[in-house]
């Protein structure tokens, strides 16, 4: 298996958000509440645009307001209003496009409105010279003005190869260096103008340049800060993040002291307990009383939990921060990997095994032999997999519950599909000794598989990610000793059959064609597992798989997801202990009915992404040879 393909994560604000707060906006009233809105927008008065403002915040809270304030145009209109000559005004604005580019989806409508250019001209206009005056009235609305636009920024060019062609050809990338004086402008800018630089130089050489010659002193200064601070971890690690990225995620470019300085600092910020954080928020969170309501916390009471929120807030984006960078680290991806006529196990080996001078390079052989070292000694691995875990149902349920302490909620559960990710990327790249052994990745998957088909789990990002580690796991077990598994191990004794036919009723219910495949791949790993030990138990559970793959590959529509169902039986198939089991399903009859749907839905679906070309195309050529190959070994039973 290659590595797992993601759009790069938001830094700023979670992708993953869905839950919203419903307005008491008549749904029938909306079309007038929009014209309402762009007759205030475009008077001269201060209040009715403000006024305005506030509206079209409130509107697009709910999702099913968006797609008609998109067709309105209202974009165009709020967008140039990042130039008003009012202080409050800006930052109303400001904060209201944030808050829609938090939906990538609708990114690519703030593009086609024309956001970039108001936006770039802002930059220009207000923030070259500015700095915060401590005595000011706006000072605060200043401050948090400059934030939203940069994390404005930081979404459109997550999600917009144009957005960052705009910036990279401004004097952004000159601008905003100056914010990153922590004792001038305060951590919170200096936050934001890292996320936003971490994202911009990734892959990007013109952007790498620029911001290596701005702000190297910077980067050296944050990796040396000395400090358990929630918001002094998350700088250091994000600093550490660019430094890396501005080698092109080559980490064994860098001076070994310097890689050693960023372990250090991921495992120092992985390393505080973010469930034990979580429950002391829940204790001073209040509570519904006995009408039901929650009385927001004021006054000195109110501060000290906003400071405890932010607090927590920082510590998990710091940890997220240090789970992308660790799984890129870990990633070891190839560009060449995909080129060529490569079999189709390329895609699921977890090993990526290349032949150099007779010898196998395995993928743990490919990270720095001070990355490896570090992630063992730091134990890294189990740092990451603690993060998997959540807390308490009531201490979520409580967080939940609470406005102010809702993105908490929300950023504990993206930190959880991020930790799993990453730990996709780790088990293709440690050695399996140093995971605990056969057992210990035995044990990673039951826990993977609990999380997709124990916690009925409604997040489908979740879903995914735990359906890669537990197929990432079995491969893991698979490529151990050529997948000899000891028969007094007393791996997968305890599995049912019972429990198979969990997950596959779980892969019939999928309608997440990535998670299906997930799947499909996994049991089928299993399946070879068993062959190993064959038994009436055994035989028999790979019948059941046997029989559900190509039951759904005729109902599966994905071309690509019905070449991995494929794909998966003539890896099952191919040991020579399985000719008899072949003949009982009557393995190769079937196969051949599915090679014509197989050609048939690939010329219907021509547009798919690479992987998934090379995938279809190789089991298309595959396919009858084996089914030539087996026939004659079934023949001469």
């Amino acid at each position: 298996m290659g590595k797992i393909k993601k759009r790069r994560p938001n830094k700023s604000q979670a992708p993953e958000v869905v839950e919203t707060i419903e307005h008491e906006i008549p749904l029938e009233s909306n079309e007038n509440a929009i014209q309402t809105i762009i007759d205030q927008l475009q008077t001269v008065n201060v209040e009715e645009k403000y006024c305005g403002l506030q509206t079209f915040a409130m509107l697009i809270e709910s999702p099913e307001n968006i797609e008609k304030i998109i067709d309105q145009s209202l974009i165009k209109i709020v967008a140039p209003l990042l130039l008003d000559p009012s202080v409050s005004v800006r930052n109303a604005a400001a904060g209201s496009l944030r808050n829609l580019s938090v939906f990538q989806q609708v990114c690519e409508a703030l593009m086609e409105q024309d956001v970039m250019t108001p936006l770039v001209c802002y930059f220009h206009q207000f923030t070259e010279t500015w700095t915060p005056e401590v005595n000011t009235k706006t000072k605060d609305e200043e401050i948090d003005t400059f934030i939203q636009c940069v994390n404005l920024l930081l979404n459109l060019c997550e999600s917009s190869d144009l957005a960052v062609k705009y910036l990279t050809e401004s004097r952004i990338l000159d601008i905003l260096p100056r914010y990153l004086d922590i004792a001038t402008f305060g951590s919170d800018i200096v936050i934001a103008v890292l996320q936003c630089i971490l994202v911009v130089v990734e892959d990007n050489n013109v952007a790498m340049k620029k911001i290596h010659l701005t702000t190297e002193q910077n980067l050296k200064g944050f990796l040396l800060l000395d400090s358990n601070e929630p918001h002094i971890l998350l700088i250091k690690t994000l600093a550490a993040g660019i430094v890396i990225n501005m080698c092109n995620g080559n980490i064994a470019s860098l001076p070994v002291d310097v890689v050693s300085q960023i372990m250090q600092i991921l495992a120092k910020t992985l390393s505080i307990d973010h469930r034990m954080a979580c429950n002391q928020l829940s204790s001073s969170v209040p509570l519904q009383n006995g009408a039901g309501k929650i009385v927001q916390t004021k006054g000195k009471d109110g501060l000290v939990l906003q400071n405890q929120i932010k607090a927590v807030t920082h510590m998990l984006d710091a940890q997220q921060s240090a789970i992308e960078i660790l799984a890129n680290i870990c990633s070891c991806e190839d560009d060449d990997e995909m080129e060529g006529d490569e079999s189709s196990e390329s895609e699921e080996n977890i090993d990526d095994d290349i032949i150099t001078n007779g010898e196998t390079l395995h993928s743990e052989d490919k990270l720095p032999p001070e990355v490896l070292e570090a992630m063992i000694s730091l134990e890294l691995f189990d740092k990451v997999w603690s993060r998997t875990q959540l807390p308490a149902e009531n201490v979520l349920l409580i967080l939940k519950e609470y406005e102010e302490s809702l993105l908490v909620y929300k950023k504990i559960h993206n930190l959880q599909t991020r930790a799993l990710l990453c730990v996709n990327n780790i088990l293709m790249t440690l050695p399996i000794d140093k995971l605990g052994g056969v057992n210990g990745v035995y044990r990673i998957w039951v826990d993977a598989g609990k999380l997709v088909f124990k916690q009925n789990s409604d997040n489908l990002n979740l879903v995914e990610s735990a359906t890669a580690v537990m197929r990432a796991a079995l491969d893991k077990i698979k490529f151990r000793e050529n997948g000899n598994i000891n028969n007094d191990s007393g791996l997968f004794s305890d599995l049912a059959l019972t429990d198979i036919e969990i997950m596959l009723n779980g892969i019939k219910d999928c309608q997440v064609p990535e998670i299906r495949s997930n799947l499909i791949r996994m049991i089928g790993i299993l399946a070879l597992l068993l062959v190993n030990n064959i038994n009436d138990t055994t035989t028999t559970v790979i019948c059941t798989i046997t029989e559900f793959l190509l039951d759904q590959a005729h109902k599966e529509n994905e071309v690509w997801v019905l070449a991995e169902a494929i794909d998966t039986l003539v890896d099952l198939y191919s040991e020579d202990e399985t000719d008899e089991i072949a003949a009982k399903v009557k393995l190769v009859e079937k196969l051949g009915i599915l090679g014509p749907i197989l050609k048939n839905k690939s010329r219907q679906q021509r547009k798919l992404p690479k992987e998934y070309k090379v995938l279809v195309s190789t089991v298309s050529s595959n396919l009858p040879r084996f089914i030539k190959y087996k026939k004659a070994r079934i023949s001469s039973l």
